[in-house]
């Protein structure tokens, strides 16, 4: 019975990651199969440059879905490795980047709501985007957004929870409330200073 509990207690502790991040993982990879499906006639080749997509414009003036690839990181950071070195690189730096996630989620305090779901977003979006790398050697992106002459990076749902966990960890450091310290709770207690 005790390894249960301690099994259960563990499962509690880590649900919203679990969960939170399992979500993510699933529509984003829902939806770049569906995205692949619906834009892209035939497999995936082997190399992100040949992917040929139709455009399906949503907005003439802002935003199209269009597939392509994207074998670096964000804005196509590290594009340029060669191939043989690109994928075991992102492997190495997502499995480093992951392991600090689950490192700080462990550290949060249960009050850290914001903090933890911050995190659970990152770590999701991580995954996904590392299960592109894994299986077809780039990263899926398929949301163009554009004004004018300016053109936003193409990205996926999994970019998407990245960038929703950095925006609640800006809030996170922002608002975060510090727990009171012993001293501090003795300063202000009734009574005290009289």
């Amino acid at each position: 019975m005790r390894r249960l509990s301690v099994g259960s207690a563990m499962f509690s502790r880590y649900r919203l990651l679990i969960l939170g991040s399992l979500i993510w993982i699933v529509l984003d990879q829902w939806s770049k199969i569906a995205m692949v499906d619906w834009l892209v006639k035939g497999d995936l080749p082997e190399t992100a440059a040949m992917i040929r997509s139709e455009v399906h414009t949503v907005s003439e003036t802002w935003f199209k879905f269009r597939v392509v690839g994207n074998p670096g990181a964000a804005w196509g950071m590290f594009r340029a490795l060669p191939d043989w070195a690109r994928v075991p690189f992102f492997v190495v730096i997502t499995s480093a980047a992951l392991w600090f996630m689950l490192h700080f989620y462990k550290q949060a305090r249960p009050d850290q709501l914001r903090y933890r779901l911050a995190l659970t977003c990152i770590v999701g979006g991580a995954i996904g985007n590392l299960i592109d790398r894994l299986y077809v050697g780039y990263v899926i992106d398929f949301v163009e957004w554009f004004y004018g002459d300016f053109r936003w990076p193409n990205f996926n749902v999994a970019d998407v929870a990245i960038s929703v966990g950095v925006g609640l960890l800006a809030l996170e450091i922002l608002f975060e409330k510090k727990p009171a310290t012993d001293s501090e709770s003795s300063d202000t207690a009734p009574g005290a200073g009289t």
